[in-house]
């Protein structure tokens, strides 16, 4: 996963079967229609309607569903998706958000923006 200009060389390499089982392991109701794109369908050619996801976010991120509104909010404010986002970079969103919570503090994109800012691959 690289910056932005790389999301065409991204391909799924799961099968429905694997799909499925993931949205049961990290709780992501089968309401959502998830579906495995063809093995030669980049991820940054998601269907109209459809959110795409690196499977490494939830594993390697703890990003669990339902998304705070914190997250959201951070995804909002730098026109970024899931997609666009390393998962390291996820990581030290959430990071942030759990340590404002662990201090007693709620996690605000104001207090976020003093910490972090957006970088692109290679910066």
């Amino acid at each position: 996963m690289g910056a932005r200009k790389d999301l065409a060389k991204s391909f799924s390499r799961l099968t429905k079967e694997e799909v499925k089982a993931f949205c049961l392991e990290w709780a992501i109701g089968l309401s959502f229609k998830p579906v495995a794109p063809g093995c030669d369908v980049s991820i940054n050619r998601c269907p109209p309607g459809s959110v795409a996801l690196f499977c490494h976010h939830f594993k390697f991120s703890n990003l669990l569903h339902p998304f705070s509104n914190f997250v959201l909010n951070v995804l909002e404010y730098y026109h970024v998706s899931f997609g666009q986002i390393h998962p390291q970079g996820l990581a030290r969103v959430l990071h942030f958000e759990v340590l404002c919570q662990a201090s007693g503090y709620d996690p605000t994109l104001l207090s976020f923006r003093c910490f972090f800012r957006l970088a692109k691959n290679g910066d």
